[in-house]
């Protein structure tokens, strides 16, 4: 070998790049078994406290049986416990809105922890039952608003409908849930995001007569657990993988419809010719 060769300075080789890994993969990184056994179940839960909405639901909830406990316990207290709900409906004379504030289990029964079977409730305080009352047949409810802590809100587009009357109550769903759908709602509304919320109204206990019904007054909204974590979702603008599938009422759906949710879109900017 010559001298030159051997003075001639070699070529630095770089090192190899490691492939970047998506965010939600190195998120899930602690959710493996091997590290869940390194910590205690105290630490764990503020651990799951401190993730992202999706990952807590999603991912970390299916983990295990006491991860599951832990995130529904957080969206029944961080999530459902400072979340109000206002309900608007008229009658012939005037428009109504009344708050009602959730009914959050003080002992939940295990049926509590399964989530795709779990109701939230809000009700409507008894002071103000007697405040808005209204002939039977003579009202129509209108809107479900949620209030959400952080200043943001959701409010339903499709329409209510009467479906059921059972004893004293009459209750509301989305017309589209309950009844033929056409082709027009078709093209504007997607079933699978149109969430079951139930209104209830309750005949008052001071009756005209008895061959009569009394007046009825809003007493209480309810809603899946699993779809109202998909709203809170909407209204926080979280921009999440197959959305329409986390609350496992609506698998076959994939797109993002033109729904029943009031939430901003994005306008396409006017195309010019060249």
């Amino acid at each position: 070998m010559s001298v030159f060769c051997c003075c001639m300075p070699r070529v630095q080789q770089k090192p190899p790049r490691p492939k970047e890994q998506p965010a939600e993969s190195v998120e899930l990184a602690t959710l493996r078994p091997e590290f869940r056994k390194t910590l205690p179940p105290e630490i764990w839960a503020k651990v799951l406290r401190l993730l992202p909405l999706h990952v807590l639901w999603r991912n970390a909830r299916s983990t295990c049986h006491s991860w599951n406990v832990i995130a529904l316990d957080i969206v029944w207290k961080t999530l459902v416990g400072p979340t109000v709900v206002d309900v608007q409906w008229h009658t012939s004379e005037k428009r109504i809105r009344q708050r009602l504030y959730p009914s959050i289990p003080k002992s939940p029964e295990p049926s509590a922890f399964k989530p795709f079977s779990s109701i939230a409730r809000w009700n409507l305080p008894d002071f103000e039952k007697a405040l808005h009352t209204a002939q039977h047949e003579r009202y129509k409810c209108d809107h479900v608003i949620i209030l959400i802590p952080s200043g943001k809100a959701w409010q339903n587009v499709a329409s209510f409908a009467l479906v059921k009357r059972v004893g004293r109550k009459d209750i509301w769903e989305f017309e589209l849930l309950s009844s033929p759908v056409s082709a027009l709602d078709k093209s504007f509304f997607d079933l699978s995001w149109l969430a079951r919320w139930r209104v209830t109204y309750r005949e008052g206990e001071e009756r005209r007569s008895t061959s009569s019904r009394g007046d009825m007054h809003l007493d209480h909204v309810t809603v899946p657990l699993a779809q109202f974590v998909k709203l809170i979702a909407l209204a926080e603008e979280e921009e999440w993988p197959n959305l329409a599938k986390i609350d496992g009422f609506d698998r076959k759906r994939k797109s993002r419809p033109n729904s029943g949710v009031s939430t901003p879109r994005r306008r396409s900017e006017p195309t010019t010719a060249l």
